[in-house]
């Protein structure tokens, strides 16, 4: 259980967390930082590393910015060795600057993952489009192209397919690095979730991460995990649904001619869905789950 540790430290060090640098009485300090827009997040992760004894956390406003608050500990005074290290794994002089880098021997895992998507991620849904799939993105715009095309491939893995698109700050709008952006056609988003979690922790559910998005609404880590909606559209796509939609359409006494025929499509459109040789557009998967009478809780439930 100790390396879980270290598994958050390093998820939130490939999003926003850093390890800073201090001279003190001639002593080098290190201390780690995790920022966030609410106080109760912060006391989330604080709980989970008293869990491991490391007890030397505190969290205060931050210096810069008044309206958001930063959890902080020592390195120096850690109980593990390891954590010693973390710097020297992070971070490379690089031009003659101090800059994070992803170590090389990193192996991504689910509570990696976890922790580098709450701290950096989000869940994209476009409004203008009701049958678009909703895909995952991943900021990797601090890194290099070097470090990104590593993440991709430890990402890869772990069978999830993103890809590197220019990044333009929304505050700026001048383009800033890259971020990941998951493929949508193939169940990625389906198994990052399945992989992270397929419900946001409850005990940061209702924690704000600001406003954002072009309408400027205030979000909460529980918008980052898909809703019903979300889900309908996420599983039209993913492999196996073909096999429970024909399992259900049995279990209620349904021949496949009498789907057909509900469905108004052909013969060889339904027998193709249910072998898993060809996947529903979104509006016609609708439309099966409600002619089953079924949501997106029962595959899910059915796909584990």
């Amino acid at each position: 259980m100790k390396n879980k540790i270290f598994e958050i430290i390093d998820g939130t060090l490939i999003g926003d967390a850093c390890i800073q640098f201090d001279n003190y009485k001639y002593q080098k300090y290190f201390s780690y930082k995790l920022s966030a827009k609410d106080r109760r997040f912060l006391e989330w992760i604080k709980l989970l590393f008293e869990k491991f004894e490391l007890n030397n956390c505190w969290i205060s406003i931050e210096n810069k910015n008044p309206t958001r608050f930063a959890l902080y500990f020592y390195i120096n005074s850690c109980p593990y060795r390891q954590l010693l290290e973390l710097r020297d794994k992070w971070y490379k002089q690089i031009n003659e600057k101090s800059m994070k880098t992803i170590p090389k021997n990193l192996k991504l895992t689910p509570i990696i993952l976890l922790h580098w998507y709450l701290g950096d991620g989000c869940l994209i849904r476009r409004r203008s489009d009701s049958n678009r799939v909703p895909f995952i993105v991943l900021a990797t715009n601090t890194f290099s192209k070097g470090d990104i095309s590593f993440l991709i491939q430890k990402l890869k893995e772990l069978n999830l397919n993103l890809y590197p698109v220019k990044y333009k700050s929304g505050f700026t709008k001048k383009e800033s690095g890259y971020c990941l952006y998951s493929k949508t056609q193939d169940g990625t988003p389906y198994r990052f979730f399945k992989l992270i979690g397929l419900e946001c922790p409850k005990e940061i559910s209702n924690c704000s991460t600001g406003r954002k998005g072009i309408y400027h609404e205030e979000k909460f880590f529980k918008d980052k995990w898909p809703i019903e909606e979300d889900w309908v559209k996420i599983l039209s796509n993913v492999k196996g649904i073909g096999k429970i939609l024909r399992a259900r359409r049995e279990e209620l006494g349904i021949s496949r001619k009498e789907l057909t025929k509900m469905l108004n499509v052909n013969k060889d459109y339904t027998r193709k869905i249910e072998s898993g040789r060809r996947n529903p557009s979104v509006n016609k998967f609708r439309t099966i789950l409600n002619t089953l009478n079924i949501n997106s809780s029962y595959l899910l439930n059915k796909l584990k």
